[in-house]
């Protein structure tokens, strides 16, 4: 019964396209205390896409800066400020400097505020368009957050002791992966089967479960070797599982 169920998981899985892989800092404490101090931030990462979310005093600036590892002084690194209104793509340019603005990639998706807290959801695409943003990594890694709050809404120096700098872990997560982008061809299947992959992934794990919910076979793809004998599988319907560096997803297979 549970291999029935597990079969069943999948090949719905499969059909709707929402088994998937995304990073994540989870929620990073910058600064504790009440709601006119505390303040922390989030960081979601996906293969286009990345969201991040702030929380902190509605009467202050909020500023996060990326792959900054030696503060203000990485004069060039990608920084985010919101002053209560707008979110405005900057970059370092030296400790005691207002980073100056460059060209604007973020889209604010929510801006509410409650008891004195401001939310702030914002998204940008996960690949740099100029030198001084931040190409967000594919893969899960250890990631250089520096981090400011403001003495009011306007975007000045923050002064002392309302900065500071982290090294956040992404993680892994779930979230929808594009399964039009993963190609398996032919099916109906005899001899072969082609994986091709989305842009940007260079391989991935294939395994093979049968309508018992049994892995009756294992493979691996690359970008450049897409090819996996299937003549050794028996007649009729298979769910192939394929696992990226980016992500997962699901076909059915049927083999003549």
């Amino acid at each position: 019964m549970k291999k029935i169920t597990f079969l069943i998981m999948i090949l719905l899985l499969a059909t709707a396209g929402l088994f998937a892989q995304t990073y994540s800092t989870g929620t990073v404490s910058f600064f504790g205390g009440g709601p006119t101090t505390a303040y922390s931030g989030k960081v979601d990462v996906t293969s286009t896409t990345v969201t991040v979310t702030l929380t902190g005093p509605s009467g202050s600036f909020l500023g996060i800066g990326f792959d900054a590892t030696n503060l203000m002084d990485d004069v060039g690194k990608d920084v985010l400020i919101f002053d209560g209104t707008n979110m405005t793509d900057r970059s370092f340019d030296g400790v005691g400097v207002t980073p100056p603005t460059d060209t604007q990639n973020w889209t604010v998706q929510s801006n509410t505020v409650v008891s004195g807290v401001r939310t702030v959801v914002a998204t940008r695409n996960r690949v740099a368009t100029e030198g001084t943003d931040y190409t967000f990594p594919l893969a899960a890694q250890p990631l250089h957050l520096t981090f400011a709050r403001g003495t009011s809404l306007t975007v000045t120096y923050h002064g002392l002791g309302n900065c500071g700098s982290t090294i956040a872990n992404l993680t892994l997560g779930t979230d929808s992966f594009a399964m039009e982008a993963l190609k398996m061809y032919p099916n109906p299947s005899k001899e072969f089967v082609n994986i091709e992959l989305p842009q940007l992934v260079t391989d991935a794990n294939v395994k093979f479960y049968d309508l018992l919910g049994r892995v009756v076979k294992t493979s691996n793809v690359t970008a450049e070797d897409s090819r996996i004998e299937t003549s050794d599988l028996g007649s009729g319907s298979y769910v192939v599982k394929i696992k990226t560096s980016v992500g997962e997803g699901t076909r059915t297979l049927v083999i003549n």
